[in-house]
């Protein structure tokens, strides 16, 4: 290049809002005066937000706690004590595909009789019954073998992990577990996100298409549940049973110190980073870790007689934090993720292991707590712990089964589905006595239920979003599962290149095209192309984007010997070191390419 005269070129690059870029160079000049580039960020203006990003409004019911029985199945010997699994097994559209457009169906074990009966979910009766199976297991619901429709999971009395079709038939059984829980719980999850689901069942991981026993956990305790998330955002998930933490191959990563029978975990997130916190309440305490293990507190929990049933956690008092709601024997306590007491109500569960769940029942814009001890299915005001419903005809010994929400009858208005024992014996399906409650999820397939880890046709995502990244909620739905989502999309607005004065400015603009706020601090990160390969130049964090806006456009300011390629990628949500998980209607217009001139390229 010259070294006579300043050379400089301007670049003009866009970004649509599907994150496809148009650039448009301008030659580069030559003068005998030097030519300093200026930064050219975008001015603030408004964006018109993407209907899609709305979500769907939720009216405020009338009447809420006007409850009726929509219809009720009784359980053969003494009932269930174990959770029902909702999700579509038949297909009820006769569109040739099974799915959440079908009519939801609700899978029971009977905890004596060993028969396990599969039942439409709007009361039309039975599709099919499995005798052998082990009545104390609570089931799942899942296309397991990845054929495109659910099966059911179950143990046999053989101790055998059963997969069933959804014409009553045993697709597979594995080989016979040794050493189950007395009362075992079955989940499901791609543990390694290769696309092949695995069963896990209490200590046993399984292969979903064959029942191919892949490994066994060595969990202590005899009261426990499996949960499983990614709790490191590093492609492979964990398993969290009773103290122990578990690689996705069943090696054992961590341990929660203490003592007790019943430890049940929760996932949910409380700090910065996007990674998850593991809530155990195990013992008579309160365990919080960091997603490595490292512990974050122990706190007590109040009136608990060292026996505790599976958390729940949703933002219950409607501050915009996540609350957990613990069962525990004779109390029931709502606390803060620091242990602070909330509020406690007084309930009967001589077992302590009865687990609670989340729904805005009501429709005004805070969750509710449901539970069902020994003696009366309650449903608890979120904020204050007020007892808005009663049914005392409810009955049982309880384990840690829980009340599930979901719209059974493709009515449009959510049904809370609840299993009784002992003087009631039976499946139970609440209904509103008027216009409905809102709109629910047609599924609630799996224990460890947060919305994000199953699809709403029981398909087993590969990658599922963190729930915690997307509702932060645990054993807990939405009234909808499409909220109002946030929408960030980057556009480079102009690039300017004077080569003899060592100067680049990549002007840049984050615009908010989705219906809800983004707080300050979200990165924003500019990559240089070397070889084809990304490498980072810059990184730095945007302010708070209200909906609907577009802020004052930024520049990165970069030196020529930095663009090798010449291009550019701008990427928001990434602070260098990958993407950080984000939830939004549009995840493809977070980046942007961009062409920059490259100074050795100029003719002399």
């Amino acid at each position: 290049s010259s070294t006579t005269a300043s050379e400089t070129t301007t670049t003009t690059s866009a970004a649509t809002s599907d994150g496809t870029s148009t650039t448009t160079t301008g030659g580069s000049s030559t003068t005998d005066e030097p030519i300093l580039c200026e930064p050219s960020p975008a001015p603030a203006a408004p964006i018109t937000i993407d209907p899609e990003c709305e979500g769907t409004e939720v009216e405020e019911v009338v009447d809420p706690w006007n409850f009726s029985v929509e219809w009720q199945h009784p359980i053969a010997g003494n009932g269930a004590i174990v959770m029902p699994a909702i999700g579509s097994l038949t297909d009820d559209n006769m569109d040739g595909k099974v799915d959440a457009d079908d009519v939801p169906d609700i899978v029971v074990n009977g905890w004596s009789s060993n028969v396990l009966t599969a039942l439409h979910g709007d009361g039309s009766g039975v599709i099919f019954e499995y005798s052998g199976s082990r009545g104390n297991t609570g089931p799942a619901i899942a296309d397991v073998d990845s054929d495109g429709v659910p099966e059911v999971v179950t143990i046999n009395t053989q101790n055998q992990v059963t997969a069933i079709s959804a014409g009553g038939q045993v697709k597979w059984t594995s080989p016979a577990i040794g050493g189950l829980s007395t009362y075992p719980q079955v989940t499901v999850a791609d543990l390694d996100e290769d696309g092949d689901v695995e069963v896990i069942a209490d200590i046993a991981i399984v292969d979903g298409a064959t029942g191919a026993l892949i490994a066994t956990m060595g969990a202590t305790g005899p009261w426990r549940t499996p949960v499983v998330a990614d709790l490191d955002l590093d492609g492979s998930k964990e398993i969290i049973l009773h103290s122990g933490v578990f690689a996705s191959d069943g090696a054992n990563l961590w341990t929660i110190p203490g003592s007790g029978q019943a430890s049940f975990a929760a996932v949910a997130n409380i700090d910065d980073d996007p990674e998850a916190e593991v809530f155990v309440n195990y013992g008579s305490k309160l365990y919080v870790h960091e997603h490595d293990g490292v512990a974050i507190g122990s706190y007590p929990i109040p009136g608990n007689t060292n026996l505790s049933g599976p958390p729940c956690m949703a933002d219950f008092d409607g501050d915009g934090e996540v609350e957990i709601a613990v069962p525990a024997g004779a109390k029931f306590d709502m606390l803060e993720t620091d242990g602070t007491l909330i509020w406690q109500q007084t309930i009967n569960d001589s077992s302590g292991a009865a687990g609670c769940s989340g729904y805005d029942v009501n429709g005004d814009g805070t969750y509710e707590v449901m539970f069902a001890d020994q003696d009366a299915l309650r449903i608890y005001d979120g904020p204050t712990g007020a007892v808005v419903y009663q049914n005392d005809t409810h009955s049982s010994g309880t384990v840690w089964e829980y009340p599930v929400v979901a719209d059974v009858d493709k009515d449009g208005s959510g049904e809370i589905i609840v299993v009784s024992n002992g003087a009631q014996k039976a499946v139970t399906i609440f209904g509103h006595n008027g216009d409905g409650w809102a709109a629910a999820g047609p599924a609630w397939p799996i224990h460890d239920f947060a919305v994000t880890n199953i699809g709403p046709d029981c398909s087993v995502p590969q990658s599922p979003i963190p729930s915690w990244a997307e509702l932060n909620v645990f054993r807990a739905r939405p009234v909808v599962d499409d909220p109002a989502l946030p929408d960030l999309l980057v556009e480079v607005n102009d690039v300017c290149v004077a080569c003899d004065e060592s100067e680049v400015y990549v002007s840049y603009q984050v615009c908010n095209q989705g219906a809800v706020d983004v707080e300050a601090g979200t990165p924003i990160s500019i990559f240089s192309l070397v070889d084809g390969m990304e490498v980072l130049v810059q990184s730095t964090t945007l302010p708070a984007i209200p909906a609907g806006e577009c802020p004052d456009g930024d520049s990165f300011a970069l030196n020529p010997d930095q663009i090798v390629d010449g291009k550019v990628v701008v990427r928001i949500y990434d602070d260098g070191n990958g993407t950080e998980p984000d939830v939004e209607c549009n995840l493809a217009n977070d980046e942007v390419t961009a062409d920059v001139l490259v100074c050795g390229d100029i003719p002399g």
